[in-house]
């Protein structure tokens, strides 16, 4: 009897099992999908555009079928510049995988159109927008020049420099030294009286002031040298 024949066909009946295997596993579309959807819902307060890169996976990996995928962000992760993702199969295939990700946030930021010195009240010649990647920037750069004309510069700003929001204040509406009338409101009552400033202070801002008796207290910068205290 020839036994060549029976033993291609146990041989082929062997790999058929792992080729069936094989084309079930999970497409890696599938998993870039659930990256991007996450990562795209996860960063939707930013501001600006989003570009989110994912990492191509290894095409010699493989991952079982899964009906229950979990995206997650690692403890410590923080969804800014490089990340990783991680994607969970709560189901019986019980597999986790990590993906490195990379976004960019394309915004338009407030830049120093010239040179500002420091105590200049900014307006709108010393500005420019430029768009950027947040990313690559130091924190707290300005997106909106709302934020930056009318206020004061604290520091020395370079023409082309991102303006940043602790590098601004707004201006003052009361000096250290300066005599104010002190208001004091009430259920029922309402007292002014005159005092002086402790310290400069801008609108809405804390100020410490010493009233005529020389007691010091503690109200809130208004225009027109007033410190309002509520009782």
């Amino acid at each position: 009897m020839n036994k060549k024949p029976l033993l291609i066909i146990l041989v082929c009946s062997l790999l058929l099992p792992t080729t069936a295997i094989a084309s079930e596993d999970l497409p890696t579309e599938t998993i870039h999908k659930i990256i991007n959807d996450f990562v795209r819902v996860e960063t939707r307060h930013l501001p600006g555009r989003v570009i989110i890169k994912t990492n191509q996976l290894d095409s010699r990996q493989t991952l079982r079928p899964c009906n229950q995928l979990q995206p997650f962000l690692p403890p410590g992760g923080r969804l800014w510049g490089k990340f990783s993702v991680g994607v969970r199969c709560q189901d019986e295939a019980a597999w986790t995988l990590y993906v490195p990700v990379e976004i960019e946030v394309i915004a338009n930021v407030i830049h120093a159109a010239q040179p500002i010195n420091m105590g200049k009240l900014v307006d709108t010649q010393d500005i420019v927008s430029k768009e950027v990647d947040l990313v690559r920037i130091p924190a707290g750069a300005v997106t909106d020049p709302d934020q930056v004309v009318g206020k004061v510069a604290v520091t020395f700003l370079a023409s082309g420099q991102p303006i940043r929001t602790h590098q601004l204040r707004a201006p003052y509406i009361i000096t250290r030294g300066q005599k104010i009338r002190l208001t004091a409101t009430g259920a029922g009552f309402a007292v002014s009286t005159e005092g002086e400033a402790l310290a400069a202070a801008a609108e809405g801002e804390v100020v410490q002031i010493r009233n005529h008796t020389g007691r010091i207290m503690s109200g809130i910068a208004r225009a027109g040298g007033i410190v309002e205290i509520k009782q």
